[in-house]
């Protein structure tokens, strides 16, 4: 039984989130205004790209409902050593506030080239969850290719990095989300974690034979509706809002 429209709202408004930041600098000004077209978003520590078929409308919901999730997962592991819970937690929000899941199970991934980048490790693993025929249009899959020739200070980069970053390694998400006519959203998440001996900065370009590291994913099938995320979309909207300027960038390629 889905849960209902109070149901949801009564949660999202009892939800513990960490303290807003006040200290970090300049703002960078408004948040990112969605398009019609494919788009890769970065929602603190996940690269999120939609689809053509996701309505403008339902972008910012997904998006905060993705943000939502995130904080309460910092807030709730701020002081758990095991970076799997900081997933476990993002993923029982999502449930909480309407999506279905249906989960495959966690792999732990032994990295053989000892010069491989995390970028280039998880391409092979974020293809065979898009699919071949995805993943050879994937805007997200172009953006990891050619991150060597990226600025490594742009805004988005320098976002993903600060949200990732764990005591014990790393953790970040991917997700490719579409939808359908009636704007059914479904979403396929990539969630890695990196196991280390301490915090890693810049995630994505981390390389494994810098320590000794262990990667491990899940891959997660996600789906709501239309009706779902406008029940909560206000709620959700009010909850993360003083957030959003900070967590959200978008991605020019």
């Amino acid at each position: 039984m889905g849960r209902s429209a109070r149901d949801i709202q009564d949660y999202v408004s009892s939800l513990d989130l960490p303290a807003v930041r006040t200290t970090r600098g300049a703002k960078r000004g408004a948040p990112v205004a969605f398009k019609q077209e494919k788009e890769v978003v970065a929602v603190g520590a996940q690269l999120t790209e939609f689809s053509d078929s996701v309505p403008a409308d339902l972008r910012p919901p997904i998006s905060n409902s993705m943000l939502l999730a995130q904080l309460a997962a910092d807030k709730a592991t701020a002081e758990d050593q095991d970076v799997m819970q900081w997933h476990a937690k993002y993923r029982d929000v999502l449930k909480k506030v309407g999506w279905q899941l249906a989960d495959a199970e966690d792999r732990k991934r032994v990295i053989t080239d000892k010069d491989l980048s995390v970028h280039q490790a998880i391409i092979p693993v974020l293809t065979t969850l898009l699919g071949p025929a995805a993943a050879a249009t994937s805007m997200v899959v172009t953006v990891l290719k050619g991150l060597q020739e990226m600025d490594k200070e742009s805004p988005w980069i320098t976002l993903f990095d600060r949200e990732s970053q764990h005591a014990s390694g790393a953790k970040f998400q991917i997700s490719y989300v579409d939808a359908d006519e009636n704007g059914a959203a479904s979403v396929k998440l990539l969630s890695c974690t990196i196991e280390a001996e301490r915090k890693i900065t810049q995630v994505l370009f981390f390389k494994f034979s810098s320590q000794r590291a262990e990667m491990r994913d899940r891959q997660t099938l996600l789906s709501t509706n239309r009706e779902v995320l406008e029940s909560g979309k206000e709620a959700i909207a009010k909850k993360v809002g003083v957030f959003i300027n900070e967590f959200v960038e978008n991605i020019e390629l």
